[in-house]
């Protein structure tokens, strides 16, 4: 007897197409409506073993009775359910995008390694993101819509239902006789997917086009197609100008000014994506391309949450400007560990930083920094270090020399050894010198609001994290 549709198409993509094994087991999240019903149906049809996720958003006065409901739901399945409550606070453009994120950084905090999250969103689902994300003037990103897996957390996100129509799924529903809920905010027209829904797919059909969600679905898997080229294309180019893997908030003029603006366009968009930063807008996004123009040395452009700082051949980029507000002061680095103002610091194995202290943790030394007497400073007029051959040398050349703008150079928190020799400047160099022994010292900084600040990792010569990502496993 041949399955049923959700049954059979939820069979195909995980064991066929994704090859997983029929022991693995699956995290699946259910808010109880009809879609998310009909995949723990089908999972349970399947034999699949499964703990179901819900989350409880705590806007509805029936929030706790659904979270009750899709508990005692996967109890007759026999399956166990957690129930996980949205924080009252989230970022996001609205309270749907809120929401969206919310979950998603819930779910996230679930997954281990290996571990996979089944979710129910199906083909008109994917064609209201599309729309919903052409009408935002999004890019190849979000008009390529929802990708059918990505990593989650360190776990994979999987959506097997892409290719079905919501009607589908409850016509499956119904035919069994299986109860879903209703969240009455689907038909508040206050919400954008809502509009869609109420409004626009009825006029479309009206219209003559029966079939909107599954061209419009169809028009984003190509353009998904399109996309994953593009990231291609990216990750070669990225390991050409970061050979190490590791993405640097500094880019090279010279790398970027032999291609054309399109190139270059996508090229920085994956680069501020890489890097945690939302693209800007086009006209943004021109200006800042318009850095890596020639002459352009010595200029700064200032952007929503986004600044940029061109000298000579590089252009350095923040959200925010590296603010390590830390009082000029000496201290002796005593083990195992100490707390200065605005820093603390530990004596540890060279593997990883001590326990206590963040992972933006930096080694500024070893064994030969121990009895010494280390200080803190702001640069001063004339002010002048020696390097580590002895030499003494302008601090305002060595301040041009790492990439320190001359808006923040009298901002910068420098730490020096009570040799004059520059250790550390937050944000913008580290003193790489030879480790004797089996431990080392690590220090980190204290943020007043617990938030770094600048977004990258102080200890890592203006580097963050690895261009080895990937959207989707496919």
């Amino acid at each position: 007897m041949a399955l049923p549709e959700p049954e059979k198409e939820l069979r195909q993509k995980l064991f066929f197409d994704w090859q997983l094994s029929p022991e693995q087991r699956f995290f699946l999240a259910c808010s109880g409506g009809a879609d998310s019903t009909a995949l723990l149906h089908a999972a349970h049809a399947l034999a699949l073993r499964v703990e179901v996720l819900h989350v409880n958003h705590n806007w509805h006065p029936d929030s706790a009775r659904w979270a009750e409901h899709v508990a005692t739901l996967a109890a007759g399945y026999g399956y166990p359910c957690r129930i996980l409550d949205l924080p009252a606070k989230q970022g996001g453009e609205g309270p749907e995008d809120r929401a969206r994120r919310g979950r998603y950084l819930l779910f996230a905090d679930q997954m281990r390694a290996g571990d996979w999250l089944l979710s129910a969103q199906h083909q008109d689902d994917q064609a209201e993101t599309m729309l919903l994300q052409l009408l935002r003037g999004a890019g190849v990103d979000g008009l390529a819509a929802m990708p059918e897996r990505r990593r989650l957390g360190a776990g994979t996100l999987a959506r097997p239902f892409l290719e079905l129509t919501r009607a589908s799924l409850r016509q499956y529903l119904r035919q069994r006789g299986i109860r879903w809920l209703e969240d009455p905010a689907n038909n508040e027209l206050r919400y954008a997917r809502a509009r869609l829904r109420e409004r626009i797919w009825p006029l479309l059909h009206e219209l003559g086009w029966p079939q909107a969600s599954r061209v419009i679905t169809r028009s984003a898997a190509n353009i998904a197609d399109q996309l994953a080229v593009e990231d291609a294309w990216y990750a070669q180019q990225a390991m050409l100008c970061w050979p190490d893997g590791e993405i640097a908030r500094v880019l090279s003029v010279d790398f970027l000014e032999q291609w054309a603006p399109a190139l270059q366009r996508v090229f920085l968009r994956r680069w501020l994506r890489d890097l945690g930063m939302d693209a800007p807008d086009r006209q943004s996004l021109e200006r800042l391309r318009q850095l890596f123009a020639p002459s352009q040395g010595g200029r700064r452009v200032e952007l929503p949450n986004l600044h940029a700082w061109r000298q000579g051949q590089k252009v350095q980029i923040w959200q925010h400007f590296p603010s390590h507000e830390i009082p000029a002061q000496e201290w002796k680095p005593l083990a195992p560990c100490g707390q200065g103002d605005g820093f603390r610091w530990c004596w540890e194995q060279p593997v990883r930083a001590a326990q206590g202290l963040r992972e933006g943790a930096v080694i500024i030394g070893g064994a030969e920094l121990q009895g010494r007497t280390l200080r803190w400073t702001k640069r001063q007029a004339g002010a002048h270090y020696r390097n580590s051959a002895g030499h003494r040398r302008p601090l305002k050349k060595f301040l041009l020399e790492v990439g320190v703008p001359p808006f923040l150079r009298d901002d910068v928190s420098i730490l020096y050894s009570d040799t004059d020799e520059i250790l550390w400047i937050p944000g913008f160099y580290l003193r790489k010198s030879a480790l004797h022994g089996t431990e080392v010292l690590w220090v980190d900084l204290i943020h007043p609001t617990g938030n770094p600040g600048d977004g990258t990792d102080p200890g890592e010569m203006l580097r963050t994290r690895s261009w080895r990502y990937w959207r989707a496993l496919s």
